[in-house]
């Protein structure tokens, strides 16, 4: 996590430091960062981590702008927004899993859990262009999404 506890400044000459060294080598990277503006502006691709396991992947446009893991999606609800004005920031209702679990460690936590995503663990399974999620309901909470930000 090069970016971890840093100012933009600092940030900034870091970012453009591994840019530069990537282009001359021919190289890539892999970013670790829970900061999602990191991700925005810097990675090509991601994939986010929900207890140790890799619950979404693709493109990070298509992952930002259209999640399809709900971890994902609270992730992004919970970010602040630069002239938004609300009370209190969003936050991810419960707690993170005691490990090992048997179904979905984001199930307690999940407003689209179902029953057999306490037991069951849903595998990363591709769909769409490129965009990988493991989660049972990924649809229906792409199309929810879709009508909040129609409606909002």
């Amino acid at each position: 996590e090069p970016t971890t506890a840093l100012d933009v400044t600092i940030q900034d000459q870091i970012l453009t430091l591994l840019y530069d060294l990537c282009r001359e080598r021919g190289m890539s990277v892999l970013l670790v960062t829970h900061d999602l503006g990191v991700v925005a502006e810097v990675c090509d691709k991601v994939g986010v981590l929900y207890a140790g396991r890799l619950v979404e992947t693709g493109d990070v446009a298509r992952v930002l702008s259209a999640p399809s893991h709900p971890y994902t999606a609270a992730l992004l609800a919970s970010i602040p927004r630069i002239g938004e004005r609300r009370g209190r920031l969003r936050v991810i209702p419960g707690r993170p899993p005691a490990l090992p679990v048997e179904g979905c460690p984001f199930a307690p936590r999940c407003a689209y859990a179902l029953p057999e995503c306490e037991t069951i663990r849903p595998v990363l399974e591709p769909h769409g262009a490129d965009q990988a999620s493991a989660c049972w309901r990924h649809e229906q909470l792409r199309t929810r999404l879709a009508e909040e930000a129609s409606v909002g």
